[in-house]
């Protein structure tokens, strides 16, 4: 999250100031972000499916922080776009990171939605300490320095922490899902797999309606959050907010998101994915009424958390719905297929938004987002999960 992913929209400003760029433009870079990662997500999701995470991920990683290195040295738009194109494709985008999921995925069945909400509060957690230390860093070193620092500390761990700690499956080293031992031959360990749950293959599950009314719906609440991002910071600071009480209102949302998470982790297993969702798509909503209203700083803080609440019910759901319905063997594959959809709305809708903040106000943006949640929400409402194909 600290490597222009969490904190990119602390940047903004500084940018803004000395490069003479326009709101758009950082709407454009965050969907050239995501036009990358739609272009590279079918073949991520394949390649993590045959090789699994570990070393995949740490290339990826040292790759990601190269590029945020070099938004140190841009002069131009257009470099900063470039880059965060080459960036998307790297395959990083908080909780939609397949390199983070599937293995998860992977790991567990039975238990999968308790292992997804302990892992979960770690996006929105790196999201809530990274925006006051990079803005603490750039009012320190200023943004190109910042963007540097970053890049290399933060390619360098992505890298040694996949080394050391990925494993890809729980048979490559004899056990069953759900931290089972499993001291039996590799054709019954099989078998008892298979019983747990059916994997559908990529082909099965895009002929189901339930695949492209989730990827949809995925994609408007995730244009949402792309939004908050880039541009919560900056529509404090237009309310004449401070830059430090701006970025710890942006902090809101992102522990909001971790708090919604150890509440929800307990019913996970219990109750449909798709009615927490739409209970989040619900909560984030509501937060965007409050923004085009806000007029003091509270308004911004509790905007920030009725979306971080909601967001966590949403983002934290993506990352179990697609298992929980589609099943674990070919998991990759599948997520890979949603998210060229899922992106390619969440690209569409940042810079929208960012024109249509630029053009009339940020009040006019924040209640065409509320209307596109909304829309999200009626899309889960008809998503049951898929039977089983005989």
């Amino acid at each position: 999250m600290f490597v222009g992913i969490g904190n990119f929209g602390i940047f903004v400003a500084p940018m803004s100031e000395e490069l003479g760029l326009g709101n758009s433009a950082f709407g454009w870079a965050l969907s050239a972000r995501l036009f990358g990662f739609a272009l590279s997500g079918p073949f991520i999701g394949r390649l993590l499916d045959s090789r699994g995470s570990r070393v995949p991920l740490a290339v990826a990683g040292l790759m990601l922080g190269g590029a945020a290195a070099s938004m140190s040295l841009i002069n131009s738009g257009w470099q900063m776009i470039g880059l965060a194109l080459f960036s998307g494709m790297m395959g990083f985008w908080g909780s939609s990171t397949l390199f983070l999921t599937i293995p998860i995925a992977k790991w567990f069945v039975r238990k999968r939605g308790r292992a997804m909400s302990v892992f979960f509060p770690s996006i929105p957690f790196g999201i809530g300490i990274s925006s006051p230390i990079t803005q603490l860093l750039v009012d320190t070193v200023g943004w190109r320095d910042a963007w540097f620092i970053l890049g290399i500390i933060g390619g360098l761990s992505i890298a040694a922490v996949s080394l050391a700690f990925v494993r890809n499956k729980p048979s490559d080293l004899g056990l069953l899902p759900d931290g089972e031992s499993a001291s039996l031959d590799s054709n019954e360990r099989a078998r008892r797999e298979r019983r747990l749950e059916y994997s559908w293959t990529v082909r099965q599950s895009m002929r189901t309606g339930a695949f492209w009314r989730i990827s949809v719906a995925f994609g408007l609440l995730m244009a949402a959050m792309g939004t908050v991002g880039v541009f919560w910071v900056a529509f404090l600071r237009s309310l004449d907010i401070s830059p430090q009480v701006a970025a710890l209102a942006f902090s809101v949302q992102a522990f909001t998101q971790v708090a919604s998470a150890i509440v929800i982790a307990p019913w996970m297993d219990r109750m449909q994915p798709r009615y927490v969702a739409m209970g989040g798509f619900a909560s984030v909503a509501a937060g965007m009424l409050v923004a085009a209203v806000a007029s003091t700083t509270w308004h911004g803080f509790a905007g920030a958390a009725l979306a971080g609440v909601g967001l966590g019910a949403g983002m934290l759901t993506q990352t179990h719905i697609w298992p929980a319905y589609y099943g674990r063997d070919h998991i990759g594959a599948v997520r890979g297929a949603a998210t060229p959809i899922t992106l390619i709305m969440t690209g569409i809708g940042t810079p929208v938004l960012g024109i249509l903040f630029d053009l009339t106000s940020f009040t006019m943006g924040w209640l065409a987002a509320a209307g596109a949640l909304s829309a999200g929400f009626l899309l889960l409402a008809l998503s049951p999960k898929p039977r089983t194909p005989q």
